[in-house]
């Protein structure tokens, strides 16, 4: 780890293996709310699968919390109990309103236009859609984001065999973000070893045990990974 959170909080998932659960680093520097409750927070949520407990539970803290997710057979704007958004949208590196999948995709920069976010910070920014994190990391860098994000939270996908050229360059590309994010003051907090898909029946069973097979076969590790962000000095500023 980079950092020692003082105050943290697992939030939402499953509560029999915790899948969908993440941390928030909840001292003031990263989350305003914590002692202003009158801060307006925002969150961006990247991937529901099903599953909107940590997207709720960041709405109840009083966030303003928006869930995209193509994929889900939900109404596009639907408004949850909780004050949680949904949009029927995916992220992607361009803006389409019919992708190949008939989905439509937007790009982060975007999004922040179109929702009428520009001059605000995103206090929370989740991506678990199960590819693309080193794409959203990208945007973020491309754009000059990375100072208006305080909280960035994902599950890294790592597939094998990653002897082949696509899947080496994949996780050569996730290594390159990480490390210009972590230049930009992003710091890693905490991590979760999402051991689950295993189905083991050994409660010790770890990810590395697969680590042999992913080089010439499809197995795949799975990654939570949670930063906060040193070096969040202004609002997003899009155009």
């Amino acid at each position: 780890m980079q950092y020692n959170c003082s105050h943290g909080e697992y939030l939402g998932g499953n509560p029999g293996n915790g899948d969908g659960a993440y941390w928030l680093c909840s001292e003031p520097r990263f989350w305003p709310r914590e002692t202003d409750k009158e801060y307006k927070c925002l969150m961006y949520s990247f991937g529901v699968g099903g599953d909107f407990t940590f997207d709720d539970e960041i709405a109840n803290r009083g966030c303003e919390v928006h869930s995209f997710d193509p994929t889900e057979q939900l109404e596009d704007g639907l408004v949850r109990e909780s004050g949680v958004t949904f949009h029927k949208i995916g992220i992607s590196a361009t803006d389409t309103d019919k992708d190949g999948n008939g989905w439509k995709m937007r790009t982060l920069k975007t999004l922040i236009k179109e929702l009428g976010h520009n001059g605000r910070y995103i206090d929370y920014l989740k991506m678990d859609t199960e590819s693309y994190e080193e794409g959203l990391m990208q945007q973020v860098l491309d754009n000059d984001l990375a100072k208006c994000v305080r909280h960035y939270a994902q599950e890294i996908h790592l597939f094998g065999p990653i002897s082949s050229p696509g899947k080496l360059a994949k996780c050569r590309h996730l290594y390159r973000a990480m490390t210009q994010l972590n230049d930009h003051g992003w710091r890693l907090y905490n991590t979760t070893d999402n051991c689950r898909y295993l189905k083991s029946p050994d409660p010790h069973a770890r990810q590395l045990q697969v680590k042999p097979s992913m080089v010439n076969s499809g197995n795949a590790i799975l990654w939570e990974t949670m930063f906060v962000n040193f070096a969040a000095t202004e609002p997003c500023k899009v155009e």
